[in-house]
């Protein structure tokens, strides 16, 4: 039976959250200056809001400290504590001034929602998002509750408002997920490089050749695979490109790329040396978790060579693995990867 396919985990770094975060900062000044100019227009034009000089000097205010902010080094600041208490204050200050707005200037303030509710919501993180969500509600039911809106018109905005927080989230994440997977890429490209650099030292032209199709055949299966890559193809793939014949026994499987990229190096390695240095017939084999590389030749003579010290590495070191070469009682040898599941 082929195994349940597992989630691919693509770690996620600090830093790609700290981008984001700041990336959303720089939008939100753009937007507090739009904001802004938009609340000077709306009193300018509108004589008879009730405290229309409080509400002037709040504007002011804002349009200060929204100059201020973009003068903060957020980039180095967000990772210490003032910078996130500065930002709770940002944030705090936002939901109060567009609370006041609606309630001493009428409902039409109350569109700065949709964009204060969303830049919350991407900049802020953990236990902050929830609190101030819960701070934002709080104050849309006393605002709405003192300027009488209607029941339908204050349940439709608070969904409008859920909507965008929802697909803010969304392509937050889509942002940071972009970011982890470029930078796996350049880890496995920089491995690469040097995995083909130690395998150009190995051999003559040919073996040479032969590895090189190999390590294609294994990007070709990742690249058409998505997140998950079949073992016993992937395994199939790699024998189609050895100098003898070589019978492939896979349990189907589905490994995620990073595991398949490491066990196509060793399958690949493994196999150009059992056509090297051994007789056919050669057998590779895939069971859970144990690889094997079977053929009918002696085996090499005084340890290790440099490629089978490169398999153990990848084994050892990027596996976790064990690795060993040992003769078969039936005569041959036989090559045995073992990793954790």
């Amino acid at each position: 039976m082929r195994e349940a396919p597992r989630t691919l985990l693509v770690p996620m770094n600090p830093s790609d959250d700290l981008v984001v975060r700041f990336g959303a900062l720089r939008v939100g000044y753009r937007l507090g200056w739009v904001s802004v100019a938009f609340v000077f227009a709306a009193l300018a034009l509108d004589t008879h809001a009730r405290h229309r000089g409080v509400l002037l000097l709040c504007t002011v205010a804002a349009a200060v400290v929204n100059g201020v902010a973009t003068s903060i080094p957020w980039r180095e600041w967000l990772i210490a504590r003032r910078g996130q208490l500065l930002l709770d204050l940002w944030c705090v200050g936002l939901i109060g001034f567009v609370a006041l707005l609606v309630v001493e200037g009428g409902q039409s303030f109350a569109l700065l929602l949709f964009l204060t509710v969303p830049f919350i919501a991407v900049v802020q993180s953990g236990r902050r998002r929830p609190i101030l969500f819960a701070a934002v509600l709080a104050s849309c039911v006393v605002a709405m509750a003192m300027t009488r809106v209607e029941v339908g018109t204050a349940a439709l905005r608070l969904v409008v408002i859920g909507a965008l927080v929802a697909v803010s989230l969304v392509v937050a994440r889509t942002i940071r997920l972009q970011l982890a997977l470029r930078r796996e890429s350049d880890h496995r490209i920089t491995n690469d490089l040097q995995a083909a650099a130690d395998l150009l030292l190995l051999d003559g032209p040919e073996v040479t050749a032969q590895r090189i199709r190999a390590i294609a055949a294994v990007h070709r299966a990742l690249a058409t695979s998505g997140d998950q890559v079949e073992a016993d193809r992937l395994l199939e793939a790699i024998a189609a490109t050895a100098a003898l014949p070589v019978s492939v026994d896979a349990e189907p499987a589905l490994l995620d790329p990073t595991t398949a990229q490491r066990l196509g190096a060793v399958a690949n390695e493994l196999v150009t040396n059992a056509c090297r240095h051994g007789l056919a017939p050669i057998e590779l084999r895939l069971h859970a978790n144990r690889l094997t590389v079977d053929d009918c030749g002696a085996g090499l003579e005084g340890g290790d060579g440099v490629g089978l010290g490169l398999v153990r590495r990848l084994v050892e070191d990027g596996m976790s693995g064990r690795f060993e070469v040992r003769p078969r009682p039936d005569g041959g040898t036989r090559a045995e990867v073992v990793w954790p599941r």
